[in-house]
């Protein structure tokens, strides 16, 4: 198991021994610990943050592949996925990309935890199946963009899409509206997702494992929230949870789809890349 953000514990004594793994696991894994190595993004990241950001990576590639089907058919992937829990959202993004999504693990004690994703990401490739290419980590939709927990708000890629439309009765994906004016199909309804970032496994075309996938692909920018910046890892320790753990789900409800604009996170735009990807390895 994953050391793991809990609504009722927090990251506890382990932390201390986590650093110190985290420290000698990755000497050898990366040539460099910035951003620019195929792992991070840009940023002025501290050391201990660092440090974090490579477990993070490290726990994420460890845990899925042994967790989840690394590749599968698509009905295999219904088969196994559908029995834990998750659905297919219904959205193949340019590049071949699709999302399955765990309602139940939205409202969940697990925050940022490899062990339980809220939902994953899997690429259609040249031999016809689907890899496991990331996790997709989501917060309760009662979360927003001022509210998330202290000690996560400074990780990379924080964001949401307003503008998409979901259907009533199954919360899969229905089309693109304008947020400020939706006009979704019928049986459909703008509604505002959690907020979410994405820890990748392998490597991709925006050199770092924190680059995000909408229905417009990939795009790669990570620093798409306000607040007081990468300095920000609350109190200093990862027990800190704030207000906004899972456990504190407002009005939140699995019901994804009540379309209420309360909700609405602030992002900007994605913006599609086109590059080769950085490999590291």
């Amino acid at each position: 198991m994953g050391t793991r953000v809990t609504r009722r514990g927090g990251i506890i004594g382990a932390v201390v021994v986590l650093i110190l793994v985290a420290a000698t696991s990755f000497a050898g894994r990366a040539d460099a610990q910035t951003a620019g190595d195929g792992l991070l993004p840009p940023g002025d990241w501290t050391d201990a943050q660092v440090t974090y950001l490579l477990d993070l990576i490290h726990r994420t590639e460890t845990t899925l592949p042994a967790r989840f089907p690394a590749v599968a058919t698509e009905g295999q992937l219904s088969d196994v996925l559908g029995g834990m829990g998750f659905h297919n959202f219904g959205a193949t993004a340019p590049g071949g990309y699709d999302h399955w999504i765990n309602n139940g693990w939205l409202f969940d004690d697990h925050l940022v935890d490899p062990e339980f994703p809220e939902a994953l990401v899997y690429q259609i490739q040249d031999d016809g199946q689907w890899h496991l290419v990331s996790a997709m980590f989501m917060l309760d939709p009662a979360i927003d963009m001022d509210h998330i927990p202290a000690d996560i708000a400074w990780l990379p890629g924080w964001h949401g899409h307003p503008e998409l439309c979901t259907g009533d009765t199954d919360g899969t994906f229905q089309g693109i509206t304008d947020p400020d004016n939706p006009t979704c199909p019928p049986g459909s309804h703008s509604a505002a997702t959690p907020l979410m970032m994405h820890v990748w496994i392998v490597d991709n075309a925006c050199g770092h494992r924190f680059g995000g996938i909408g229905v417009e692909g990939l795009h790669c920018e990570t620093d798409m929230h306000g607040g007081s910046g990468h300095d920000n890892m609350g109190d200093g320790s990862h027990d800190n949870m704030g207000d906004g753990s899972h456990d504190n789900m407002g009005d939140g409800s699995q019901n994804m789809g009540d379309g209420s604009q309360d909700m609405v996170p602030v992002a900007p735009a994605a913006t599609p890349v086109a590059a080769d990807p950085t490999f590291t390895g």
